[in-house]
């Protein structure tokens, strides 16, 4: 019966990098595997693959990896195998992990988000980083016996520009959020590539059949384990900035300019909007278009949520000027290939149009309508006419 109670001492996190469950054992002496030394120096390949979604270009991800040592493996007497402990002076912050009582998968994704707390959130050093990719491996030498957390991140980002938090959903209709989820991320020119940290055990043995990986499992103990990174993929969104000069300005009419912005990508429409600046006095304004905001932005742009492809093909027309202005040189158009730039970033002039213009001294009175469409199922898809200063609709 004693025997069983050991039966956890060793388990592998196996979520998004290992395909593995587990369940842990003891392999008692006198079996026909080479009992654990853990005195010897481990290694951890991490195999670095190129992805694309669907009907996009396939692409590898520039991506570093960090390991933290979580605890030391420290050896059971009597046992082929060892349990976790966390009393060397750097792993003292994981000192409250119930690292020797997990008993599931469940339980080790908990313990590796508690560890990425830490480790992340506490803006610890890693104890290893490897950011040389040789033939799409990165390879973490010279290990001490014991429990890493595993990180891959975007190599050359910073931790504000790597860590991402989202909030896990929560169940039932009335079901509260639950907990954040702490994630980092790595960029190729289309696409974001999602990591979950994880935990991982040096020196550990091969899965068995079921995918469980035990110390009871038959082989040799495997001091230089292989993993495929396993990272979820979505597409990467570039921002737009219209910015409008009106140099001279007709007095106690507001002007209202109308641009569209068409985005193409491999032959597809994959972005079809409009946008709108108003102007009450000579000057300049700007809108920019994207997915997500960074700080600041609403003091320099009116804000407008879009969803354009980084890669995509850009046109940005303005399609309306009022009755009384005229953009200056003839030029109304401007196109450009998306980049991947954010606003305060180098290149995002890439993604900058500029528009001016000026009075035509007419003296006619105009304005704009923009009809919001949408959608709703009891009553299918509607339409609401926006009018700018001095428009009619009829």
């Amino acid at each position: 019966m004693k025997r069983k109670k050991r039966s956890r001492l060793l388990c592998l996190m196996a979520a998004s990098i290992l395909a593995a469950g587990c369940v842990a054992g003891a392999l008692m002496p006198g079996g026909t595997a080479h009992a654990v030394e853990l005195d010897s120096m481990c290694s951890l390949t991490v195999t670095v693959e190129p992805k694309n979604m669907e009907g996009g270009p396939v692409e590898m991800p520039e991506v570093a990896l960090d390991l933290y040592k979580v605890a030391d493996a420290a050896p059971v007497e009597g046992y082929d195998a060892y349990s976790f402990s966390t009393e060397g002076e750097s792993q003292a912050a994981y000192a409250g992990l119930a690292l020797n009582d997990a008993a599931s998968r469940e339980d080790w994704q908990e313990l590796a988000r508690q560890a990425a707390e830490i480790a992340l959130g506490g803006a610890r050093q890693p104890d290893v980083t490897v950011e040389d990719l040789q033939n799409d491996r990165l390879t973490a030498a010279d290990l001490t016996a014991g429990l890493y957390l595993v990180v891959a991140r975007g190599k050359g980002l910073t931790a504000e520009e790597y860590i991402l938090r989202t909030q896990e959903p929560g169940e039932g209709q009335d079901a509260v959020a639950g907990e954040s989820l702490l994630t980092t991320v790595a960029y190729s020119e289309s696409y974001v590539f999602s990591y979950v940290p994880q935990l991982i055990s040096l020196p550990t043995k091969e899965p068995d059949e079921e995918g469980n990986i035990m110390t009871s499992n038959g082989g040799d103990w495997d001091y230089g384990p292989s993993v495929v990174l396993k990272p979820e993929v979505q597409e990467r969104f570039a921002a737009l900035a219209i910015e409008k000069t009106l140099a001279s300005f007709q007095a106690g009419s507001p002007a209202t300019f109308v641009f569209s912005i068409e985005a193409s990508l491999d032959g597809r429409t994959v972005y079809s909007d409009v946008a709108s600046v108003t102007f009450d006095g000579p000057g300049s304004k700007g809108v920019l278009l994207a997915a997500e905001f960074p700080e600041g932005a609403e003091g320099r742009y009116a804000l407008q949520q879009a969803r354009i492809p980084v890669g995509a093909q850009v046109t940005v027309t303005e399609i309306y000027s009022g009755t009384v202005y005229e953009p200056e040189g003839g030029q109304a158009v401007r196109s450009f290939t998306a980049s991947a730039a954010k606003p305060g970033e180098a290149g995002f002039e890439n993604n900058t149009v500029s528009f001016r213009n000026v009075y035509d001294g007419t003296g006619k009175n105009g304005g704009s309508v923009t009809n919001q469409f949408s959608y709703s199922t009891d009553n299918g898809w509607s339409w609401t006419a926006v009018t700018g200063p001095n428009a009619s609709v009829e």
